[in-house]
């Protein structure tokens, strides 16, 4: 009898086959997965969520799931592929894990947004929103990325276009919520390519593939490309001719995008060939992260501001040999020591592989009470 209870209650919990179910796409983010598939049932998004054994449903806006879209376990995928057939592999491919390694780091991703907060201060990842390009929007029909998550999407390869950061009618966060976000929406049936944040109770109704888009300089496209192969793990990153793991390379990229912060403004009259508009973004962002702060490890703040990092950092990194590399890091850290930002203090608070803290160190000044950056760097780095 107890045996026979506990299978029981075994299969009450196994999610049933859903009639309708929409194949997920090629890296696409797993809250875009369910409003998809929510639209093909005709029900609420987290009502599909519940029948695929996510247990979303009466979760409070301020207490979300931090797991959600970040993350996967066993059970999560032995209830979606119950109800739906999809391999959990497929499911893997729908959380911000596939990055773990590279850009992020999946244990800093969840403390950060356990705080009730963008996660950008810790990783570069917004866990709430997402940036989007609307041209992708149309053509696919509403299939949202998962690289869009990440605070370094700034340009769409494909249609070569500045990705969208904001709704242009709400004016919120694409796919934040509103003032009140949540994993999915409980009440309405979100179009894949609206906007659809929850504004005073009612979904904003803004189409975005018709929402305005500029045209992506040529140099950021490319840099977006490189940048994405090293995400994927489709390129083997090198930093002053020395063969680097993708992590110690996205440990170098945000430690340049914190050199010029520091820097701002002096920076901008040194880079070579700079563009106005590559400027102009990383003074607005300067303003808005306000590095005095204590907000010079932020992520990104918008795509503009992703795409000038792009554009400046990107070129230094693919230096031929340390000699090269050095070269390219004066004016960067010269520039934040002129400033009076670049202590050692906040220096020896950022990861750096050691091949790039000894580019750093030639241009650091030497003094009985000077630390070396390498003692920053990590110990399994070259």
């Amino acid at each position: 009898m107890l045996v026979t209870q506990v299978t029981l209650r075994r299969w009450a919990q196994v999610p049933r086959r859903l009639a309708l179910v929409t194949a997920p796409q090629a890296d696409e983010t797993l809250a875009s997965w369910v409003d998809r598939m929510a639209r093909a049932n005709r029900c609420p998004p987290d009502e599909v969520a519940d029948l695929m054994g996510l247990h979303l449903r009466g979760v409070y806006a301020s207490s979300r799931p931090p797991v959600f879209g970040v993350q996967c376990d066993e059970a999560v995928r032995q209830a979606v592929y119950a109800a739906t057939g999809v391999p959990g592999s497929a499911v893997n491919r729908m959380h911000l894990s596939v990055f773990e390694g590279g850009p992020l780091s999946v244990a800093a991703l969840l403390s950060a947004s356990k705080a009730h907060w963008p996660s950008a201060a810790r990783e570069w990842a917004e866990v709430y929103g997402s940036r989007a390009c609307p041209c992708c929007l149309l053509a696919s029909g509403g299939v949202w990325r998962l690289w869009w998550k990440l605070s370094c999407a700034a340009v769409c390869p494909e249609h070569q276009v500045t990705l969208l950061d904001r709704c242009p009618t709400c004016g919120w966060v694409l796919r934040w919520g509103g003032a009140r976000p949540r994993v999915v929406p409980a009440r309405w049936n979100r179009l894949p390519t609206c906007c659809a944040n929850s504004v005073h109770g009612r979904p904003c109704a803004q189409w975005l593939p018709a929402a305005r888009v500029s045209r992506a300089d040529e140099r950021t496209v490319d840099a977006q490309r490189r940048w994405l192969d090293t995400a994927y793990r489709r390129a083997h990153p090198t930093l002053g001719g020395a063969k680097v793991s993708a992590r110690q390379w996205f440990q170098a990229f945000r430690a340049c995008a914190t050199f010029l912060r520091l820097g701002m403004p002096t920076i901008l009259g040194r880079l070579p060939d700079i563009p106005g508009w590559c400027a102009r973004a990383l003074l607005d962002e300067r303003a808005e992260r306000n590095v005095y702060r204590g907000q010079f490890g932020w992520g990104p703040a918008s795509a503009p501001a992703a795409a000038a990092f792009l554009t400046v950092v990107t070129p230094l990194l693919a230096a031929a040999d340390r000699r090269e590399l050095t070269r390219g890091l004066a004016p960067l850290v010269r520039a934040a020591i002129e400033e009076g930002c670049l202590t050692t203090r906040p220096l020896m608070r950022l990861p750096m592989p050691g091949v790039f803290a000894r580019a750093v160190a030639a241009q650091m000044p030497v003094g009985p009470s000077a630390r070396s950056p390498q003692r920053g760097s990590t110990r399994d780095e070259p």
